[in-house]
């Protein structure tokens, strides 16, 4: 009944805001938050995922990744903590970009990919390759790249999403924006509550103390002047979870955390000059219930206060330089770590130079100057060669790092302040194909790192972060798109294939949680306002111990799933039925915690 309640007072509060759409426009004038992104990364990789597939799994940034790209993801149950692992890289070493600025936490360096709503976001896109030289520490397998746009033009629309499925999930998501020549506003309303108490297949057992409740707010606005705009990007996250135990120990742990993001971006152009400004604030806070009943937790938080200036000039159409100062002050403090604080200035040099029309490269540099640790420098290279219309050629190499976290370096009993940031070297060719409606790409790459932070044991049996682990990861990703229209019918095959090879030289072993293989694929079928798809996840045996003796067995889950539009013109509604995991297999990707059975997913799409 409460979560009935809730449901009624969403809809009521968002249905009522807008009553009117507009016909879907080409974008004439956009804004960019993160510049860098679109204009140095023509060496890397860049995968942009679209609209439908992130409406398709819009749970969570965990799914909509985990079934659409080649990074694997570790979740202690479904809904619970998520961290991925970017080409055999860890977690804190996969950046999670924010509109151009790091989100990762300060506390741990990772990101938890359940507390990040999807649908917030005008673009997704995964860049592959190091990227510390741009967007600073944890860079270094990948990153994801999480960007709001800013249109200027009349435009008033509004989309609301809700959805019902198994073990009580309720999800609404409620978008809308208001536009003109001159303004711009949007808002976005995500929430998302479940009980998710699953059964666990062919073990007599449910998944226990499992119920959480998220909330995501997000709001931009932006001024167009005569020759400059100001922009402001927010999000408010708020999560509520119990975290299930394991097959074997149950939980009655409880989580607690918030997070807040601001920024604003002021962009004036002169002639042949662009200047930008950026200012923001970003805050997180977590507290850890090990017995709920009696209210007593633990508490970590960070505050992070960041200043930009980017200088950019196009000294001809083929030729471009930018120059970036920024700054970043950091204050964090915790049960177990205290309060300690960072500051850290870093002075950034970005050259991209289209030598003709098929061939142009760019270098990136960065020199950082750190209150805690030696100055790193750090540099980049890429090229893209367009050999001919069917194939072009793309190569990068990079100097990447990792700056130890507040969790490394102060936290009781363990804590290690004499730590070195993790340096790695990695180098990646990207081979196209295209081929009528067909794309191919086939990358191979190639990580060196070393003074990696790894938490054992010491002469006292308490556990302590060192420099100690050094290792070497290569491997290939595979991912290719093929359409076909006949008649009124329409067939689109996305699919994604990597091999991963990440040895710790030191054992001589392959790194726990890294599967050797990952196979996702996509098949969509359209006619006229009917579409179903099928989706396909294989993820290989993965080690569990470092020793690699412990084992969890590879799996493939499928899901299926059906959409209408009721109709199209004056008040579009789409409704539709997913059915997850529909051979019902047992599989786990965190040893001892299995994922959901076979469930259902109903949803209705409104636009008005």
């Amino acid at each position: 009944m409460k979560k009935l309640y809730l449901l009624i007072l969403f809809i009521n509060a968002t249905a009522s805001m807008y009553a009117q759409l507009d016909s879907i426009q080409h974008l004439t004038e956009v804004m960019l938050i993160d510049a860098k992104l679109e204009d140095y990364s023509e060496g890397f990789e860049l995968i942009q995922l679209s609209d439908t597939l992130i409406a398709r799994n819009s749970v969570s940034l965990t799914e909509v990744l985990n079934f659409n790209t080649t990074i694997y993801f570790k979740e202690n149950g479904y809904g619970m903590v998520s961290s991925p692992s970017f080409r055999g890289t860890n977690a804190s070493q996969t950046a999670v970009i924010w509109n151009g600025i790091s989100i990762n936490s300060n506390l741990n360096g990772q990101t938890d990919f359940n507390t990040i709503a999807p649908s917030s976001f005008n673009t997704i896109i995964i860049r592959s390759g190091g990227g510390s030289t741009q967007y600073g520490s944890g860079a270094v397998g990948g990153s994801i790249h999480l960007n709001n746009t800013i249109d200027f033009q009349k435009k008033q629309s509004s989309d609301l999403r809700l959805s019902y499925g198994s073990f009580s999930t309720i999800n609404g998501v409620f978008k809308s924006r208001f536009s003109s020549d001159k303004k711009y506003i949007d808002l976005g309303i995500d929430f998302i509550s479940s009980e998710n108490d699953y059964e666990y297949i062919d073990l007599n057992q449910k998944n226990e103390n499992g119920n959480f409740d998220k909330l995501n707010v997000a709001a931009n606005a932006g001024l167009k002047f005569r020759k400059s705009t100001l922009s402001w990007n927010s999000n408010y996250f708020s999560g509520t979870r119990k975290f299930s135990g394991t097959i074997t120990s149950p939980s009655k742990d409880s989580y607690k955390d918030i997070t807040t993001r601001n920024l604003v971006t002021w962009n004036k152009t002169f002639n042949k000059w662009k200047n930008t400004i950026k200012g923001a604030h970003t805050f997180e806070r977590y507290r850890y219930y090990p017995q709920p009943e009696n209210q007593l937790y633990f508490e970590g938080q960070s505050t992070t206060y960041l200043g930009d200036y980017q200088l950019e000039y196009e000294i001809n159409k083929d030729l471009k330089i930018s120059s970036i100062i920024s700054y970043t002050y950091i204050k964090s403090k915790g049960t177990n770590i205290g309060t300690n604080d960072r500051n850290t200035l870093a002075a950034i040099f970005l050259w991209k130079h289209h030598l003709n029309e098929k061939l142009s490269y760019g270098i990136n540099l960065r020199q950082e100057f750190l209150t805690d640790f030696e100055n790193p420098f750090f540099a980049s290279f890429d090229v893209n060669y367009t050999i001919n219309k069917y194939y072009s050629l793309k190569a990068n190499g990079s100097k990447n790092y990792r700056t130890p976290t507040f969790n490394d370096l102060y936290w009781n009993s363990g804590g290690n302040e004499n730590l070195n940031p993790e340096t790695s070297y990695q180098v990646e060719i990207s081979n196209q194909f295209v081929w009528n409606q067909f794309q191919l790409n086939i990358t191979g790459f190639y990580i060196s790192s070393e003074d990696l932070i790894k938490w054992q044991p010491g002469v006292d049996g308490l556990f302590t972060p060192v420099n100690i682990s050094k290792t070497e990861n290569n491997g290939i990703e595979i991912n290719g798109n093929f359409s076909k229209s006949f008649n009124k019918h329409e067939l689109n095959l996305v699919f994604n294939y990597s091999y991963t090879a990440a040895k710790d030289l030191e054992k001589n072993k392959q790194l726990i949680y890294v599967p050797y293989h990952k196979v996702t694929g996509v098949f969509n079928y359209y006619y006229k306002k009917f579409s179903a798809y099928y989706q396909l996840l294989f993820n290989g045996e993965v080690f569990t111990t470092t020793d690699n003796y412990g084992i969890l067995d590879r799996y493939s889950v499928s899901n299926l799933g059906f959409e209408y539009l009721i109709q199209e013109k004056l008040f579009p509604i789409k409704i539709g039925i997913k059915f997850n995991n529909i051979f019902n297999t047992y599989y786990e990707n965190v040893a001892y915690r299995p994922m959901p059975n076979r469930n259902i997913q109903t949803f209705i799409n409104l636009k008005f």
